[in-house]
């Protein structure tokens, strides 16, 4: 049995310190993410190359990755929205909400997606591809902590303290302490510990650059780890990443065709 930790609680003893080269990096990638101001690039037609959605990291939404779907779709790939809004409420909804996204894309496109995570958006992916892989044949995370552990920069931790403190006042739709840190945390950590299904091909995307979470907890021993230079929040805009996703995308369009001959 694999034993599995409680992610790490948000006390500032246990906070992640990033370097100052990764707080640099940090900086920079809020400079890149001007690009997803850039021009609308068309929806392509369905071909042989696998369709993707993409899923935005904590409090970040779709638009977020905007620049990496545009990439995508110069490489022929359909791109879709996650639909999970600011992905900001309760792991388990979020995941039941990405789930019947996903449920509907598959049945309009007739065939399996691959699902790209950013942050918490690759730990909701993660929990997604386990619980239904027959919809996903392929997972790429971006510097997402999806080995169940949690350990967050000083500043995360105190945006997430704010936001417990509108749970408990009544805002059911932001996230709770228990999400984080309680039972329900634990349960998530379990389950992301769980092996994925053979024939989901996985990546994870991290790099040592990352100012907002510790970049440890992207190193699952299931997932082929590729690191790159690139700040945490800059993810979805750095050209070695979106190398990396195309190049893996590229594969997995290879491999289904291969087994659709078959």
């Amino acid at each position: 049995m694999v034993a599995v930790l409680p992610p790490a609680l948000l006390a500032p003893d246990t906070d992640y310190k990033p370097t100052a080269a990764a707080l640099a990096a940090e900086r920079r990638a809020y400079r890149d993410l001007l690009g997803v101001f850039g021009r609308r690039v068309p929806q392509p037609t369905p071909d042989a190359a696998v369709p993707v959605l993409l899923v935005p990291g904590f409090i970040a939404g779709d638009a977020s990755l905007a620049l990496l779907a545009r990439h995508l779709r110069r490489q022929g790939h359909r791109t879709f929205g996650s639909s999970v809004g600011a992905n900001l409420g309760c792991t388990d909804d979020m995941v039941e909400r990405l789930l019947r996204r996903v449920e509907q894309l598959v049945a309009a496109e007739g065939r399996k997606f691959v699902v790209i995570g950013h942050s918490r958006g690759g730990m909701i992916a993660k929990l997604a591809a386990q619980r239904r892989p027959d919809l996903i044949c392929g997972l790429i995370v971006l510097s997402a902590p999806v080995t169940g552990q949690l350990s967050v920069a000083a500043h995360v931790r105190k945006q997430l303290e704010w936001l417990f403190k509108l749970h408990e006042r009544g805002f059911r739709r932001v996230i709770s302490a228990d999400c984080v840190t309680g039972e329900c945390a634990t349960r998530v950590a379990e389950e992301l510990a769980l092996p994925l299904a053979d024939g989901v091909q996985y990546t994870s995307v991290y790099s040592q650059y990352d100012g907002i979470i510790d970049w440890h907890s992207c190193l699952d021993p299931d997932a082929e780890l590729v690191e790159v230079e690139a700040g945490h929040n800059g993810m979805g805009a750095h050209p070695d990443v979106m190398r990396v996703v195309a190049e893996r995308l590229a594969r997995l369009t290879r491999s289904v065709a291969a087994d659709a001959a078959a």
